[in-house]
């Protein structure tokens, strides 16, 4: 007779129950779990064990899984330290190869630019007899190229030694009187005079992070206003919702105004490395702008340009490009670009805080002087004088020297330095005082006159008996560390680095050098 179950009585819990009816037979016998399934099914029906199995289930399915989580966590965080190392490790790995390329890249372009300059002097020097060019440094950031007469480029490669690649620029310009420009008046031209005036007051605005600041005045009566570097073109009239700041409505001479009245706040001591003659022009300019065009009514010699000075200016700078790259196009040649008229441009004014370089020269007014003899008779506020050479890609963009080398020494005699015009006074002081000389200051508008607001020009004799003095041969010795050559880009003008926080944030890397 087969053993029936006893079944107590059903319990509120079926869990309990379910232990209960599966673990006990008879007086405490085990039953055997299919039979005790059985029992249960009859007992509670088919949903209630098929619930009791889920909760089980689930039970089970969260108990046992997580220690493999667990164990499954501990894992991938050794696995995970393995693969950050490994990251770290190749990351820094990258970083020391990318140097080693940077570096390798560097030296190629170092020494593509050196051949480049041997090449281009050699093209340069062919058939030169009286004169010759030399080239005084090769850097990835500066470089340039300088004719002066042969006794004084052969002095430079003597003391330079045949293992030298370049001379001393020192060497080139030292005792060489034909090259050095002293100041001059600028009674007779002072619309070129005021471009220049302006062209100070704005490099002195954007806190000389240039290398060029170029002002020109055309048959529109506005000014034009341009730098060499693509990031400046903001800065010439400013607009910053931020600091509610907007000029886009000034004059020109609402603007030098502004200029003149954060210089006088300042006196130019926010640039404690300016070049010594850079801040003895920009002060004397700024002191020039003040006296002389700032007044309610302008002196009769600058009246012409009172429309000029009331209108807005005109920020002449479009970006240039060399296949995707930005190029920093020398700021004569914007104006001359965003003109697009050549004949406009020559009949124009076009003044700046240097001479033009070799290049500027060429593409400016190379192609009208070769076809003109007579250019100085037509236009003559047209620069005379060039300065060096430079071989960047920014200086030579779309201009060729190599291939117009025979018009370049056909039009450029020699390059030239300048003598600054507090040197000037001292040799006028003292006929035996060795100036200093620079370029990086234009000389072909540096006035030679200290003029005031009440004060009237040299006569005609004071003026015959100055040119008389610079025309006498002298002898300029000059000791090297006395001489205000500088050739790094940290140097020019302005130290880099020296901008106020916030100023220039989007600064690129330079590559070139404007004089």
């Amino acid at each position: 007779m087969p053993i029936r179950p006893t079944i107590t009585h059903r319990r509120a819990d079926p869990v309990a129950e379910f232990g209960e009816v599966r673990t006990r037979a008879g007086n405490g016998s085990l039953l055997p779990p299919l039979q005790a399934m059985m029992q249960l099914q009859r007992s509670l029906g088919n949903q209630a064990v098929l619930q009791l199995m889920g909760k089980k289930d689930e039970e089970s399915d969260t108990r046992r899984p997580a220690t493999k989580r667990k164990k499954s966590k501990d894992v991938d965080d050794s696995e995970q330290k393995k693969k950050k190392k490994k990251v770290i490790k190749s990351k820094k790995l990258s970083e020391e190869e990318r140097r080693e390329q940077q570096s390798a890249a560097s030296k190629r372009r170092l020494e593509q630019k050196k051949a480049s300059f041997k090449r281009v002097k050699a093209r340069l020097n062919q058939g030169l007899t009286g004169s010759k060019w030399e080239n005084s440094n090769v850097s990835l950031a500066a470089g340039e190229i300088h004719k002066v007469p042969v006794k004084f480029a052969d002095k430079a490669e003597k003391n330079a030694g045949s293992h030298q690649e370049h001379v001393s620029v020192n060497d080139l310009y030292n005792n060489n009187t034909e090259s050095l420009i002293p100041p001059k008046s600028y009674e007779n031209n002072r619309t070129d005079q005021v471009l220049r005036w302006i062209s100070s007051a704005f490099y002195f605005k954007l806190k000389g992070k240039t290398q060029e600041v170029q002002a020109g005045l055309f048959d529109d009566d506005r000014f034009y206003l341009a730098a060499n570097e693509n990031r400046n073109k903001r800065h010439f009239v400013r607009k910053n919702k931020k600091e509610k700041v907007d000029e886009t409505g000034l004059s020109t001479k609402e603007l030098l105004e502004k200029i003149v009245q954060e210089y006088e706040k300042t006196e130019a001591k926010k640039f404690p490395k300016m070049l010594p003659e850079v801040k003895e022009r920009v002060v004397r300019h700024l002191e020039k702008i003040k006296a002389r065009l700032l007044q309610d009514e302008l002196p009769e010699e600058y009246a012409h340009l009172s429309d000029a000075l009331d209108a807005k200016p005109i920020v002449a700078m479009v970006a240039e490009k060399q296949g995707k790259k930005k190029v920093d196009l020398h700021a004569e040649r914007r104006i001359k670009k965003y003109l697009n008229d050549d004949e406009k441009f020559r009949a124009g004014h076009v003044k700046g805080l240097k001479r033009p370089c070799l290049v500027c020269m060429m593409t400016n007014y190379g192609e009208y002087k070769a076809g003109n003899e007579d250019w100085m008779d037509k236009c003559p506020h047209i620069p005379e004088r060039s300065g060096p050479g430079w071989l960047s890609e920014a200086a030579t963009h779309e201009y060729d020297i190599e291939a117009n080398a025979d018009m370049i020494n056909r039009l450029i005699p020699r390059t030239y330095a300048s003598i600054p015009k507090s040197e000037k006074e001292k040799m006028d002081e003292n006929p035996n005082y060795v100036p200093k000389f620079s370029y990086n200051i234009d000389t072909d508008s540096e006035s030679d006159v200290d003029e005031s607001e009440f004060e009237d020009e040299m006569d005609k004799e004071d003026e015959d008996e100055r040119r008389a003095a610079v025309g006498k041969e002298k002898v300029l010795l000059m000791e090297e560390d006395e001489q205000t050559f500088f050739m790094d880009e940290e140097q020019q003008g302005f130290a880099i680095g020296e901008e106020e926080e916030g100023f220039l944030a989007d600064d690129e890397e330079e590559d070139d050098m404007r004089f």
